[in-house]
């Protein structure tokens, strides 16, 4: 059985909670809270030098860091080709979001959420221009998967759920919901398909996944910063 390490304030980590959790692939969950700096002590190095999250210890002993690499290696353990299938070019098109969402969606919601609630909760400055960037690099994003990764397909880059959608939607509830930012409203298909694919993953586990972060987003509104617009 394999012992995850995971702290759900991270986008990454609800990826694979919710993973494990809709395939039943048995596990057991191990909290690190990364606002207790958890992550850095040496008994968590002992499970991933990284001293990030999400981290993996299975049943025998294997350890491996890296949430997409988690994931497709238990997809491939455990044969669950319905969210990662074997067709070549179907895995290539889920494979090809993965490492793009990386410096893109996933860089461009981070930074929002970094410089818009970490750092005021830190008592650190905002710089306007890393904010600026951040919601350049979120736009841009959203644009790709409105007009390229949604173009013709109800999720991305398929027909059907696959683990690509579990990695993007939470990228997405990142500034969504850690900051109460209608990120989709001018995105009518990533809209619709953030939806869907909550209601594909199951309305209450995606809630129970996201339970923290939703708390943050009213939290930041009463703070009355200003947002950048996308």
């Amino acid at each position: 059985m394999a012992k995850v390490y995971v702290d759900l304030m991270s986008q990454p980590s609800r990826a694979v909670y919710m993973f494990l959790k809709y395939t039943k692939v048995p596990h057991t969950i191990q909290s690190v809270a990364l606002r207790k700096g958890e992550h850095l002590t040496p008994e968590f190095a002992s499970v991933n030098p990284f001293k990030r999250v999400p981290a993996m210890v299975d049943d025998d002993g294997f350890h491996l860091s890296e949430s997409v690499a988690i994931v497709q290696y238990l997809c491939k353990k455990h044969n669950i080709e319905d969210l990662y299938p074997s067709d070549l070019k179907q895995k290539a098109r889920i494979d090809a979001f993965n490492h793009w969402q990386h410096m893109n969606l996933r860089m461009g919601g981070s930074g929002l959420f970094q410089n818009l609630l970490i750092k005021v909760l830190s008592g650190k400055t905002v710089q306007p221009e890393e904010l600026d960037m951040a919601a350049k690099i979120m736009k841009a994003s959203l644009n790709k998967m409105e007009n390229v990764f949604l173009k013709d397909t109800p999720y991305l880059w398929s027909d059907k759920l696959s683990i690509a959608d579990f990695f993007g939607v939470c990228e997405l509830m990142q500034p969504q919901l850690g900051l109460s930012m209608d990120v989709t409203k001018d995105f009518p298909k990533v809209a619709a398909w953030s939806e869907l694919v909550k209601k594909s993953i199951g309305t209450e586990l995606f809630d129970d996944a996201h339970k923290f972060i939703s708390l943050t987003g009213p939290k930041f509104v009463k703070m009355q910063i200003p947002t950048p617009k996308l």
